[in-house]
C-alpha cells in the first residue's frame, strides 16, 4: 500500500498599518551573543534570498516571494535531514556552522521579531505542527521544533477525517493572518494518506513612518519597456532618506514606524537599449547587496514611485533543485531524523513539492502583503549629502526589498516591472 507522508510548511505575512502619528520607540539591543546568532540567520536569509531571486527573475515579469518565509520553513524541514540530504539542504540554504548554532540563530532572529515594541506595531511570529495519530516524531526532532521553534503538536485524524483538519489549518491560518490568507490549502492537498502538516505563520503591522500625500498623487507614466509605457497612480515625497548610487544604480530606503524596517528600492539607471534592470540583475549578489546597503546617507530627495498591488505564485521544486537541493526529492532522502519510521514499504520520506504564494499592495499610507508557503513531502519515488535635492524616479522597472535594518535581514523580495 502506497504510504504518504505530507508536510506542508505554510509562512504567511502580513503587513498592515497603524495610524500614522506614534512616535516611534527604540528598541533595546540584545546580548552580544544573541547578536552573533541574529546576524548569522539574517546572512544565511539574505544569501539565499538573492540566490532564489536570480533564478525566479529568469522568468519574464513581476516577482515577488518572501525569502524570510521560504528559509524558515526549509530550516525546519532541514531540522529532519540528515547525511548527505542535510548537507545539501544546508548548502542551499546557505547555512553555515553546526546545526544546532543554526537553529539557535533562527531562534534569535525570531525573539528579535518578537521583542517589537507594541506602540510601534507588531511583528509576530507563531508556529504549529499537525502529526496523524498513527505517526510519532523522533524525540529529538520534536524537541528542537518546541525550542527553537516554539512549535507545539496536535493529534490529527489524516487518514479518516483529512479534510476536517484542511479546515481545521486553514482557520488557524486566518486567524493569524487577520483573514489575509484563506483557503491555503486546496482540496488537493491534504488527503488520507497525509502524515503531517507543519504552519509557520508572520505577521507584520506597520505604518509609513511619514505618509505621501495623497493630494499629490497623479497619473503618470512607467516605463515597462523600450518604446512601452502605461500610465499609473505615482505617488511623491520629499524628505531626507538613507540613499546610495553608482553608475549603475541609485538606492533609497523608506522607513516604517517600527525602528529600523524600511523598503529598500533598487532602481537601474536608465540607458537607450532598455537593458538596465537585466544589467543590474546580473551584478546583483549577496555581497554586492550588502556592500551597496553599507553605502548609504542621509539626502535631500524628491521621490516618485508607483503605487502597485501584485500577487504571485510559485512552484518551487525545480527552483530548488536548480540551488543544489535534490536528494530532498527523491526517494534517496535522508529524514531520519524527523519520524521514527523514516522507510516504510520500501519508500523513504522526500520532499515532493515546494509551493509559495505572496501578495503586496502598497500606497501612500501603508504596505499590505501576505505569503504562505508549503513543502509536501511523500514516501513515493518522486553620511548626508549636499543640496540640490537628488531625485529619484522610480517610473521604470526596480528591485525592492521590505527589510529590518537592525540586522538587514529581508522578509520581502520583488521585482515591479508593470505596476
Amino acid at each position: 500500500m502506497r504510504y504518504f507522508l505530507c508536510l506542508l510548511l505554510t509562512c504567511l505575512s502580513v503587513i498592515w498599518f497603524s495610524p500614522p502619528g506614534a512616535d516611534a520607540a527604540e528598541q533595546s539591543d540584545p546580548a552580544p551573543d544573541a547578536r552573533v546568532g541574529v546576524a548569522q540567520a539574517a546572512d544565511a536569509v539574505n544569501a539565499f534570498a538573492v540566490d532564489l531571486y536570480g533564478v525566479l527573475a529568469e522568468e519574464e515579469g513581476n516577482l515577488f516571494f518572501s525569502p524570510y518565509s521560504i528559509s524558515s520553513v526549509l530550516a525546519m524541514t532541514y531540522a529532519g535531514a540528515k547525511g548527505d540530504t542535510g548537507e545539501e539542504m544546508a548548502k542551499a540554504l546557505r547555512f553555515t556552522g553546526r546545526e544546532t548554532e543554526i537553529h539557535a540563530a533562527m531562534k534569535s532572529l525570531q525573539d528579535r521579531f518578537d521583542s517589537i515594541p507594541d506602540e510601534t506595531g507588531s511583528l509576530s511570529i507563531a508556529n504549529r505542527l499537525w502529526l496523524d495519530r498513527g505517526e510519532k516524531f523522533t524525540p529529538d526532532y520534536e524537541a528542537l521544533t518546541r525550542e527553537y521553534y516554539g512549535a507545539g503538536a496536535e493529534a490529527a485524524d489524516f487518514s479518516n477525517a483529512h479534510e476536517s483538519v484542511r479546515l481545521e489549518i486553514n482557520d488557524w491560518v486566518a486567524q493569524k493572518t487577520r483573514d489575509r490568507i484563506k483557503d491555503l490549502l486546496q482540496v488537493n492537498n491534504v488527503t488520507s494518506d497525509t502524515k503531517l502538516v507543519l504552519v509557520n505563520a508572520i505577521y507584520f503591522d506597520s505604518a509609513w513612518l511619514e505618509p505621501f500625500d495623497k493630494a499629490l498623487t497623479m497619473e503618470e507614466p512607467f516605463r515597462t519597456g523600450k518604446d512601452e509605457q502605461h500610465n499609473v497612480s505615482m505617488m511623491r515625497r520629499t524628505g531626507h532618506f538613507l540613499y546610495g548610487e553608482n553608475s549603475d544604480a541609485q538606492w533609497l530606503k523608506i522607513p516604517y514606524r517600527i525602528p529600523r524596517f524600511s523598503m529598500l528600492i533598487l532602481l537601474p539607471r536608465k540607458n537607450s537599449s532598455f537593458t538596465q534592470l537585466r544589467e543590474l540583475e546580473k551584478k546583483l549578489t549577496h555581497e554586492t547587496l550588502a556592500s551597496w546597503t553599507d553605502d548609504m546617507s542621509y539626502s535631500r530627495v524628491t521621490l516618485r514611485m508607483p503605487k502597485f498591488k501584485d500577487e504571485r505564485r510559485y512552484s518551487l521544486s525545480e527552483t530548488l533543485k536548480k540551488l543544489g537541493m535534490n536528494l530532498a526529492f527523491t526517494n534517496d532522502a535522508d529524514f531520519s531524523g524527523m519520524v521514527e519510521e523514516p522507510r516504510k514499504n520500501g519508500y523513504a520520506i522526500h520532499i515532493d513539492f515546494v509551493v509559495h504564494k505572496a501578495f503586496i499592495e502598497l500606497d501612500e499610507e501603508k504596505t499590505e502583503a501576505a505569503a504562505a508557503t508549503a513543502v509536501g513531502m511523500t514516501r513515493a519515488t518522486a553620511v548626508t549629502r549636499p543640496e540640490p535635492i537628488i531625485k529619484f524616479n522610480a517610473d521604470h522597472p526596480f528591485i525592492y526589498c521590505l527589510m529590518d535594518d537592525y540586522n538587514g535581514v529581508i522578509l520581502f523580495m520583488g521585482r515591479m516591472e508593470r505596476p
